[in-house]
């Protein structure tokens, strides 16, 4: 076997605790925290309340825990829901280069799967970052290519082979029944970005579809079924098709050596990954006490927002008025202009919007701009440049997002942030049970312990 395809077929099902350098086990630790935290917000959506009640019809009995669901459902099913829930508000990590959203799909695979195969946090740790290193990796390979010239989004495209890596290590797939799984998963990569220009729910499921896909390609070579042996690689494999500009060397340089998932960040608000730059410049103008947020802003003239040229066409095509939730969290004249009028970017702003907050008005004056510092940066980092200009005169800042390599977000920034979204939803209790059952996944403690406080959580009271 050669090739990228058997390179990591061969690398993920074999991957061991014991080869992680320590750094990356925290990181790997970190962002199962904030996928959890993620799971717990977005359980109470709507796109994942139909996902759940879908699953719940169709799956048998399991052992895998989701959320507002009175019993346990089979591996595939219960990744497709909680997946679908960890990608459903917006709150879910990111990488760079790539670009690539691995905890979304990563950890709801791994924790599935662990939970029905009995199986400890050492193995927990391990799969999830063979999942996590290897979505990032196809993410440095392929975006933005992949999405800005052929349409198709990271989540789900990339996605799967990241849940297949992880299905691989937990399921102890040997040599050729990897690379059937990494086949197959190819066939299964999907998933457009339209949702960028006319909106719809259907983004929210692209982890949950991928992370499903990434199990039921194990399952299925598992039971023998094969796949192409360069499905990524070959003429007619994956790159070729979804890559116009592809970087296949990125998939398996120094694989095992140069951990590429050192590159994951964290979201500190909840809109695309795109946003987090020019919220955290315009935060940055907010705190000098120049301009004040609150309805009204009479005063302010213009907003202009530089970025680079990918997130320009990713996130300033939906405009001021979004029509749904996924159109508001990919606009940036509207995150800017709920920054302003609502306060913030977090949960408690967007069910603002749910119930009506109208903040077209202040978005009208946003403007965009391609911003050639950003551009020389991108897809390595994050930044952006934002101009307030009110009769008083006009104040510029740049800024890089939060919760990158360059600007990371401090382990007790991570567990505030993860505080914030659940203590809300399930309690004190259970947040503070959660955080230490990821501590503890390193001393070998059972996987299952870790979603075990959501196996009793609670519908919204009013």
């Amino acid at each position: 076997m050669t090739g990228s395809t058997s390179a990591f077929s061969r690398w993920s099902a074999a991957l061991d605790v014991d080869a992680l350098p320590d750094d990356v086990v925290e990181i790997v630790l970190r962002h199962t925290l904030d996928a959890v935290g993620a799971i717990v917000v977005g359980s109470r959506r709507a796109w994942t309340a139909a996902a759940r009640d879908y699953a719940d019809t169709e799956s048998p009995d399991g052992d895998a825990i989701v959320p507002l669901l009175g019993r346990r459902l089979r591996p595939e099913w219960a990744a497709f829901v909680n997946g679908t829930a960890a990608h459903g508000f917006e709150i879910d990590d990111y990488a760079l280069p790539g670009l690539s959203h691995p905890g979304s799909v990563v950890v709801p695979t791994a924790l599935a799967l662990a939970e029905h195969h009995h199986q400890n946090g050492r193995d927990l740790i391990a799969a999830l970052a063979a999942g996590f290193e290897t979505t990032v990796r196809f993410g440095e390979a392929c975006t933005p290519s992949l999405t800005s010239d052929r349409g198709f989004h990271v989540t789900s495209a990339l996605g799967v082979f990241g849940a297949a890596a992880v299905a691989a290590n937990l399921g102890r797939l040997g040599e050729d029944q990897s690379l059937a799984a990494f086949g197959i998963a190819a066939s299964h990569a999907s998933g457009t970005s339209e949702f960028t220009r006319t909106g719809g729910d259907i983004k929210r499921l692209h982890a949950g579809m991928a992370a499903a896909a990434g199990i039921r390609s194990a399952s299925l070579a598992a039971r023998g079924l094969t796949g192409p042996s360069a499905a990524i690689e070959g003429e007619r494999g994956f790159l070729r098709a979804f890559v116009e500009r592809p970087r296949p060397d990125a998939l398996t340089d120094a694989l095992g050596t140069r951990w590429a998932l050192r590159g994951l960040a964290l979201k500190r608000w909840c809109v695309c990954a795109g946003l987090q730059a020019p919220l955290a410049a315009l935060d940055a103008i907010l705190s000098e006490g120049d301009v004040s947020t609150g309805p009204g802003h009479d005063d302010i003239v213009r907003v202009t927002v530089g970025v680079d040229r990918a997130t320009l066409a990713h996130v300033g095509h939906i405009g001021g008025s979004p029509r749904d939730m996924t159109e508001a969290q990919m606009s940036v004249h509207h995150a800017i202009a709920m920054r302003l009028v609502a306060g913030g970017n977090d949960p408690e702003h967007y069910r603002l919007f749910e119930e009506g907050l109208a903040v077209s008005s202040v978005a009208e004056r946003v403007e965009l701009r391609i911003d050639e510092e950003s551009e020389r940066l991108f897809p390595d980092r994050l930044v952006a440049e934002v101009s307030v200009e009110t009769p008083r005169g006009t104040v510029t800042r740049r800024a890089e997002a939060p919760g990158t390599r360059e600007n990371p977000l401090s382990l007790e920034a991570t567990r505030a942030k993860f505080r914030a979204l659940c203590v809300p939803i399930i309690g004190e209790a259970a947040s503070e049970g959660i955080i230490a059952a990821v501590d503890a996944l390193p001393g070998g403690a059972h996987a299952g312990r870790l979603l075990a406080p959501l196996a009793t959580m609670k519908e919204a009271t009013a």
